[in-house]
């Protein structure tokens, strides 16, 4: 008969205190609960794409949208498919065990070795330990029966999540824990016969070493830690809160469309998983790689967590050059992180029974689940987050960790092929400290340019810049010594005004940019200027200049309008387009 508690049946043997046959139903309110947040989940994150964008804040790709609404989709489904269903979630009797998640029958208590329980804030489950023997013969249910043996895993141990079943969990474990020794009491075999069957090479217990340190996480995260003190120190603008600028990021190796594809600057798909946008994206990276190292380097070996990492990092880098926006700097150790949690994931089928398995497959899955979906499109502090590069790096670390799994005998504590991995990450580290050397001449013709000169207040370096590109570039040589004047009215070189007048004696009276060096010799008004601007990009460069020259008189409000109207009209290919966009920027900061 059926009670309120969600026990559907109990039928007593002459033991009045141990029911011959249990079953538990879900607490279908609770499902259903589930049911509906993981479908209220996927629609809110399809419609992510159909919201209008704001300036400067672009969607996610879709991509990413669609394959969240599809993860939480299909955890609505398979939760309405357990609220729904009649069968019973867990039937204990004195046959055996049936639970409707793993297998098709019920699993006789001379195949379970043993019954534990493993609990914490968000799981309370219940550990089935099976022989191997027998549970290689038993029926796996649902996706399981299709996926490679070797994923499979041994059918054992049987992981049973209490908290959606009814009664309480506590009654739940105490009753199974009653009829396996009940079942033990009625097996007991005389004069010490054994009934065990003798393992296979393949049954064999995987060895476990969790005695040793992650050292090697450890160093990573010390390495982290500098090379992000270096991006502060020796970056190429300064760093404006502790963060370095996306110049600096750039210049010191992140990923950019342009520079790898077109440049050939492969090698920043290495460095670009070394550097860190903002010290909340660091330490975030850090926490993440400490709950990696403690879960996976000591079963893996560290030669091998290495070579995760470094392939994982590779992999995020490309996703994020391949599938990112065009104007979008890619940096960050995510993709190299999230890979070594995908591998997790994976190493876990190495282990057949205990609650390891199970553990790592919780500590992965707390990670990289919310670093897979597009909930978050930027951070606190402005920063896109790079689901791209967390996919590439899952993929690359997921790919790795099966290949791993063939190279693990249940004998050896680390998978083979160590020395192969130690190559791999020797390969990675070359190539980083490589860059070392093209990353300083990039730094140092970037240090070089006039613009960067000039709006970092270097402006007698600045002005000696402007006047060599003039000699250089006969064609834009009239703009140039426009800046140089600039530079040196900023700069209060009193050589100035000459040496834009004897830059003017070189330009046509009635060609432009004349009307512009007028204006700046005090002979012409910022409407005549306008006037003799005939077409659209002349119009642009006189409300650029013109800006400039409301910025020398500190006429702010004037000069932040112009360079508004320069931003507006200037196609974004003009020097003189990225200078007004540099100029609005010092005059909106305090």
């Amino acid at each position: 008969m059926s009670d309120g508690d969600g026990i559907v049946s109990e039928s007593y043997t002459i033991d009045a205190n141990v029911p011959r046959r249990v079953e538990f139903d879900y607490d279908r309110g609770r499902v259903l609960r589930l049911c509906f947040l993981a479908f209220v989940m996927a629609a809110a994150i399809a419609c992510i794409p159909l919201l209008p964008e704001r300036p400067g804040h672009p969607h996610l790709s879709a991509i990413f949208c669609w394959l969240g609404a599809a993860f939480f989709s299909v955890c609505g489904v398979l939760w309405l498919a357990r609220a729904i269903r009649r069968t019973p979630g867990l039937v204990i009797s004195a046959d055996g065990i049936y639970v409707e998640t793993h297998f098709d029958e019920t699993i006789p208590w001379r195949s379970v070795r043993n019954i534990s329980r493993h609990q914490n804030r968000w799981a309370d489950q219940m550990y089935v330990d099976l022989e191997p023997l027998e549970a290689r013969t038993l029926t796996r249910r649902g996706l399981m029966r299709w996926l490679p043996k070797k994923l499979r895993g041994r059918g054992t141990p049987i992981v049973v999540s209490l908290r959606p079943l009814r009664p309480n969990p506590d009654w739940i474990y105490n009753r199974s824990l009653e009829y396996l020794a009940k079942d033990r009491e009625q097996q007991a075999l005389p004069d010490g016969a054994s009934n065990v069957t003798p393992q296979r090479e393949d049954d064999v217990e995987p060895v476990v070493n969790l005695k040793t340190r992650p050292v090697f996480t450890y160093s990573l995260i010390v390495i982290l830690i500098g090379i992000y003190v270096a991006e502060l120190k020796f970056g190429v603008a300064p760093p404006k809160d502790n963060t370095p600028s996306i110049q600096t990021l750039l210049v010191l190796g992140g990923t950019f469309p342009v520079r790898v594809l077109q440049h050939g600057e492969w090698w920043r798909l290495v460095t670009a998983g070394l550097l860190h946008g903002s010290i909340s994206h660091l330490l975030f990276n850090c926490f993440a790689l400490w709950r990696a190292g403690v879960l996976l380097e000591r079963l893996i070996g560290w030669r091998w967590f290495a070579a995760l990492f470094c392939i994982s990092a590779i992999g995020g880098s490309v996703a994020s050059l391949l599938m990112n926006p065009q104007n979008l700097v890619g940096v960050g150790a995510s993709g190299g992180i999230i890979g070594l949690f995908a591998a997790v994931i994976v190493a876990s089928f190495h282990y057949s029974s205990g609650p390891l398995p199970s553990i790592l497959r919780t500590g992965a899955i707390q990670i990289l689940v919310p670093s897979l979906l597009p909930l978050v499109g930027q951070t606190a502090d402005g920063m896109h987050v790079d689901y791209a590069a967390h996919l590439g790096g899952a993929l690359a670390g997921g790919v790795v960790s099966l290949v791993l799994l063939k190279a693990w005998p249940n004998k050896q504590p680390h998978p083979r092929f160590g020395m192969a991995a130690l190559i791999g990450t020797i390969v990675f580290a070359t190539v980083a400290a490589g860059s070392v050397w093209r990353i300083s001449e990039l730094r140092a013709e970037y240090l070089a340019d006039p613009f960067v000169q000039y709006f970092q207040g270097q402006y007698q370096m600045a002005a000696d810049g402007f006047a060599s590109k003039a000699k250089l570039n006969g064609s834009a040589a009239p703009y140039y010594k426009l800046w140089r004047f600039i530079a040196q009215s900023r700069g209060n070189d009193n050589r100035a005004a000459a040496d834009l007048g004897d830059a003017a004696n070189n330009v046509f009276p009635t060609s432009w940019p004349y009307p512009i060096y007028e204006l700046f010799l005090g002979q012409r008004t910022p409407a005549d200027v306008v006037a003799k601007a005939t077409t659209n990009d002349k119009l642009c460069l006189a409300m650029f200049y013109i800006g400039e020259w409301y910025s020398l008189r500190k006429e702010v409000d004037e000069a932040r309008q112009k360079f508004k109207g320069a931003i507006l009209s200037c196609p974004t290919t003009l020097m003189e387009y990225q200078g007004a966009r540099e100029e609005l920027a010092k005059l909106a900061a305090p």
